[in-house]
């Protein structure tokens, strides 16, 4: 018969074989990010089959072409999308959404998205997004096109998310019901709107914001003559606001006579103040307001 340890001697060799253990895990090497490729003769057929195998840290090259009803959720953290840019690479929802959220739900951290067009989202209640965002972190997003959708960005609830958007245009999106708009931002950390066209909203806005801080920078809002957008900018929280080397043309069939509202609902955010400088304002309404805001001016 073999005589059993004894139970003081496991408890003497427990400690040195966890630490055994967990050196062995941390040599175990991560896997290497990847390389995925979408389109015709490549690996992934649809950028929906790319998301359902992208792991974290990988880059997701789509080709150019239209991809028509294909929706889908990206989950990877640190994650690149690359398309051959907003006039070569189109996703076209046909009226579909993911998870009823959007024609790309992102709920990953951390995630950049470069040179598509997207379009034509909606759901049943009537917030279908061109990007809808579940996440905290960094969402990067250049050189992109949103538009025809029930909302071009929209972003919930995500306290420490930063949402950036270069010379992005948005054009065209709302369910026509002044609920929704271009580009809705929750309760965000911080939005950084630069080099950016946003235009057209089917009666909601053409930038609403609810971040505690909003940056405009060099963006151009111009409805022309027939636009409907309501408010072309409305942080209703007020916030740290800083709206500089923008354009904005109200369109005489607007519904709403104030260009630019920061403040309006009240509930503000601590440290709120607007800093607006070098803009241009031209409203073609027979009457109406550049700039109603409820927070104080900064000092110049």
């Amino acid at each position: 018969m073999i005589p059993r340890p004894r139970r003081h001697a496991i408890k003497r060799l427990l400690p040195g074989l966890l630490a055994l253990a967990a050196t062995a895990f941390a040599q175990v090497p991560a896997a290497a990010p990847r390389e995925l490729r979408v389109g015709p003769g490549e690996a992934f057929a649809k950028p929906s089959d790319a998301a359902r195998a992208a792991r974290d840290g990988d880059t997701v090259r789509i080709a150019a072409g239209t991809w028509r009803g294909d929706v889908c959720v990206w989950r990877a953290n640190d994650l690149t999308i690359l398309g051959a840019g907003a006039d070569a690479t189109v996703l076209d929802a046909e009226g579909r959404a993911a998870a009823g959220k959007g024609l790309w739900v992102v709920q990953g951290t951390n995630v950049a998205i470069r040179g598509v067009t997207l379009r034509g989202a909606a759901c049943p209640d009537r917030n279908g997004a061109g990007i809808r965002h579940e996440a905290d972190g960094v969402l990067a997003v250049t050189d992109c096109r949103f538009e025809g959708s029930e909302n071009g960005v929209l972003s919930g609830v995500a306290t420490n998310a930063v949402l950036t958007f270069e010379r992005c245009v948005f054009r065209g999106n709302g369910a026509g019901d002044g609920q929704s708009h271009n580009l809705y931002i929750g309760r965000a950390r911080k939005l950084v709107l630069r080099d950016c066209a946003s235009d057209h909203a089917r009666e909601g806005h053409a930038l609403k914001s609810r971040a505690l801080e909003t940056v405009v920078e060099r963006c151009v809002f111009d409805d022309g003559d027939d636009g409907r957008s309501s408010y072309l900018v409305d942080c209703p929280n007020g916030g740290r606001v800083r709206i500089a080397g923008c354009r904005f043309v109200q369109s005489p069939v607007a519904p709403n006579g104030t260009m630019v509202s920061v403040g309006e609902e009240g509930g503000l955010h601590p440290g709120s103040v607007l800093d607006q400088r070098d803009n241009r304002f031209e409203n073609r309404r027979a009457s109406g307001t550049e700039i109603r805001s409820l927070v104080p001016l900064a000092t110049p």
